[in-house]
């Protein structure tokens, strides 16, 4: 690759006119000097230097991108078609607008900070951050943030969310399963932690059985493992004839395929022994066998307004409003029977 010194000397002006042309600080030089410039930076292929670019603007275009999330024992965050698919698609939307990405995963809020500090970065977008840490993050995040899912504190204007309407799409899954005759369900959790995103679910579960003039318990809420041992362990027990569930609810779709598997393989039938729901509507949902009865989320649709919130955000533009809540809807397929 040809140098900016060679580069000058083929246009015929200074090294410090090429580098002002590469790095846009184009105000004190001609619209000839600068269109033949580009055009001989063009012909030889130029790659500027990232570090380089990076010191000479105070928007360097990168963008952070972090999962908040414990990483499972068996399989790392990215394996997971949720997970990859909205990934994809910031980074489709970012590279459209001249912008690249960095990802990082952590469940750690301090290392949080020091990801973001140690890197001269435009921006950050973050995947599932707990509420009661979303405070201590915008307060020492001087660059923009969005979030993607996490919940916002009540009255905190510097949070900024794109998310979807989970209690609407739990509430949808209720009136579903009982319609189907199913009165006895749990709900499995996506992960350890109890996420508001779940906690709404589950909310949206309970609102469908009051309807009916019934309770779903708290019991009925089960968190679950990062190990899939201990999950294979939970499967089992309520695929169990001493368990009353008819139908487990899971918030993934990824959990819900992983459980059909492990039922496949013991000999329990989805949906005639028991049956199943997923979240997401994810690829799973549709290549496992039988099909996931799930709710289903643009997923694509929230990587693109994240990042065109992001970078209104970082260009200074107002931004309204300061959160989005996307809508969701059932999508019934072949693993709920009905009793």
């Amino acid at each position: 690759m040809q140098t900016i010194k060679e580069i000058s000397q083929r246009a015929g002006v200074s090294p410090t006119t090429v580098s002002n042309v590469i790095h846009g600080r184009t105000g004190k030089v001609s619209p000839e000097v600068r269109a033949k410039v580009e055009r001989i930076l063009e012909e030889v292929n130029y790659a500027p230097n990232m570090a380089a670019t990076i010191l000479a603007h105070e928007n360097s275009r990168i963008v952070g991108v972090i999962f908040f999330s414990e990483t499972r024992r068996d399989e790392t965050q990215l394996e997971d078609p949720f997970s990859f698919t909205i990934l994809g698609n910031i980074e489709w939307e970012l590279r459209k607008l001249g912008y690249y990405m960095m990802v990082h995963t952590t469940s750690d809020q301090n290392e949080v900070l020091r990801f973001v500090q140690s890197w001269k970065l435009a921006g950050v977008i973050i995947l599932w951050v707990p509420q009661s840490i979303i405070p201590h993050i915008n307060e020492h995040v001087s660059c923009p943030v969005v979030h993607i899912d996490s919940y916002h504190i009540e009255g905190d204007m510097k949070h900024y969310r794109v998310g979807i309407e989970d209690r609407l799409g739990g509430y949808q899954l209720s009136k579903y399963l009982l319609s189907m005759g199913h009165r006895e369900m749990v709900f499995l959790s996506n992960g350890p932690n109890r996420t508001v995103s779940d906690r709404m679910r589950f909310y949206g579960l309970s609102d469908g059985f009051r309807e009916y003039g019934m309770t779903l318990e708290e019991q009925n809420f089960i968190p679950l493992p990062q190990s899939k041992e201990e999950r294979y362990k939970i499967y089992s027990e309520l695929s169990s004839f001493e368990n009353a569930s008819t139908v487990i609810v899971f918030s993934a779709d990824y959990y819900a395929s992983e459980a059909i598997a492990f039922f496949h393989k013991i000999g329990i039938d989805v949906p005639d022994d028991i049956s199943v729901t997923g979240f997401d509507d994810n690829i799973f949902s549709r290549i496992t066998s039988p099909t996931i009865t799930t709710i289903h989320q643009d997923t694509a649709e929230r990587g693109r307004l994240a990042v065109d919130m992001l970078i209104k955000l970082i260009e200074g533009e107002v931004v309204e409003p300061h959160q989005v809540s996307l809508p969701v809807y059932l999508q019934v397929r072949e693993s709920v029977k009905r009793i």
